[in-house]
């Protein structure tokens, strides 16, 4: 569970992984190829009567990745909707998607540790440093990406 969001990143339910996740599945093998919104998933559950919000559907589509539970086909997801594909070509695509999300927010992740400890430093020295609109004036650069 991620602190700054306790009440919508609670781990999933019995009833999300038993009842829902496989029911978004079905849909998913139902229609792929063709591309499944996020807010249309949830308002497909929704006339199932379960009350799912993007957040949650977001936290089964990762539970159903990771459980390998569309085996042997993959859960794409992107911009334009969610799918599965066996086809290699739109998986390196979706893995190259992951890593570039998961490279920025390193990047975000190691600015703010540096931000962070700017803000002990100054707590401990009494001074105050402007940093403005430069994010290599941080001290280095990301190392994920040039700044």
């Amino acid at each position: 569970m991620l602190t700054l969001f306790t009440n919508i990143t609670e781990q999933l339910t019995d009833l999300e992984k038993t009842t829902l996740a496989p029911q978004l599945i079905a849909v998913l093998q139902r229609y792929s190829p063709q591309r499944i919104t996020g807010k249309q998933l949830c308002h497909h559950l929704r006339s199932l009567g379960y009350d799912v919000s993007e957040v949650r559907l977001r936290k089964m589509v990762n539970y159903i990745r990771v459980t390998n539970a569309t085996a042997p086909q993959v859960l794409i997801g992107g911009g334009n909707g969610y799918f599965l594909s066996a086809d290699i070509k739109t998986v390196d695509d979706q893995i190259e998607s992951l890593q570039g999300r998961i490279d920025s927010m390193n990047c975000a992740l190691d600015a703010i540790k540096a931000q962070r400890l700017n803000l002990v430093n100054e707590t401990q020295c009494g001074v105050v440093k402007g940093y403005g609109n430069d994010p290599t004036a941080l001290g280095s650069q990301c190392g994920y990406h040039k700044l």
